[in-house]
């Protein structure tokens, strides 16, 4: 599910309050059985309190700084290491409070330290700490389902909308009819034609259902569907692909960059402006910029937020959340497209 921003802030706003919820619940919880037949002090509502906020440390700093920085990673022995360090830590500062505090109506509290309370404290903290590791987990496995079940459905969609915009009867008899052309002409490049063709369909058929796919092959599809547009086009039509840096090793995932290059084909071969088609692909060894620049009509505004860009962001999204960056500008006759990608890792 795509959320927007009030959505995302409405759903935070319930884990807050659920979070909250829960606490009072617990506190009210320690406060009635714990002290259901005593007479509640001042000190004694202190001392649940001061406690229930150790508690409180111990869980959010197992949630958001332990699980994501060991578990997460399955560094199992270095969290579990951790996990004890914070426990002991937590309760070497807490009996001082005990003892100087609340000591007043616990005469059995003679020492300042003494192995039973550390244990106790300590014992006490790994139930708060299992209990936010189940939460954590549990809700990170679900979210990982939903986001898993939503990425298989995207794919399919993402599929029969690609092959709906992309491998088209238009385009298909575009370049069957130029090749019909040369192959009339006995043009020397007419087998050379039919082989990009092949090979530009294989790729989109068959090649392009993995998860990932080496960039090689991403920018050797880019140069096919480059040559076969080619053959519509006068000489003098500028188009430019430059690609900087090294491919060997690194993936992508299917189609993204092809979705740029075709809107840029699309949308650009519509006016005689001198800009062409141009474009780049610069690789990093963690990203890339793909950058994409064309004409634009100057009699009609062009709205660039058709199937296959909305589609793109889609497929972003879901599958590099918080590693792209994209953007879309229209100034002075001329469209824009920027691209910054940071790789996945190579699934196993």
């Amino acid at each position: 599910m795509n959320l927007t921003l009030p959505e995302v802030t409405m759903k935070k706003r319930y884990q807050i309050a659920l979070h909250v919820a829960g606490w009072l619940i617990f506190g009210a919880w320690i406060f009635y059985f714990v002290y259901a037949n005593r007479t509640l002090s001042f000190s004694k509502g202190l001392d649940i309190t001061v406690g229930l906020l150790f508690q409180l440390l111990i869980f959010y700093f197992n949630w958001y700084v332990l699980i994501p920085k060991y578990l997460a990673r399955n560094r199992i022995l270095l969290y579990v290491t951790a996990v004890l360090t914070m426990l002991l830590a937590v309760a070497v500062l807490q009996a001082p409070f005990d003892y100087f505090v609340f000591r007043e109506f616990n005469p059995g509290m003679s020492t300042l330290y003494s192995y039973e309370r550390l244990l106790q404290y300590v014992l006490g903290g790994l139930v708060t700490t299992f209990i936010s590791s189940a939460l954590k987990v549990t809700g990170n496995y679900i979210r990982n389902e939903r986001r898993n079940k939503e990425l298989e459905t995207q794919k399919l969609i993402t599929e029969l909308a690609y092959l709906k915009s992309q491998v088209n009867p238009h385009f298909l008899f575009n370049t069957l009819n130029n090749i019909y052309s040369l192959a009339y002409k006995q043009h020397p490049e007419t087998p050379d034609a039919i082989m990009k063709l092949s090979l530009l369909m294989r790729y989109m058929l068959y090649e392009s259902n993995d998860a990932l796919v080496s960039l090689e092959k991403e920018v050797d599809h880019i140069n096919n569907f480059i040559d076969l547009q080619k053959l519509r086009l006068r000489e003098q039509t500028i188009i430019r692909f430059q690609v900087q840096g090294d491919l060997r090793g690194k993936q992508i995932a299917p189609m993204l960059l092809m979705t740029l290059v075709e809107n840029a084909f699309k949308h650009g071969l519509v006016s005689k402006n001198e800009i062409g088609i141009i474009m780049n692909l610069e690789v990093k060894e963690d990203s890339l910029l793909f950058s994409t620049i064309n004409n634009t009509s100057s009699h009609k505004k062009r709205e660039y937020g058709g199937i296959g860009l909305e589609n793109l962001r889609r497929r972003l999204n879901l599958l590099y959340p918080s590693q792209h960056h994209l953007t879309l500008e229209e100034k002075e006759g001329a469209f824009y497209a920027t691209l910054t990608l940071y790789f996945r890792p190579k699934l196993r």
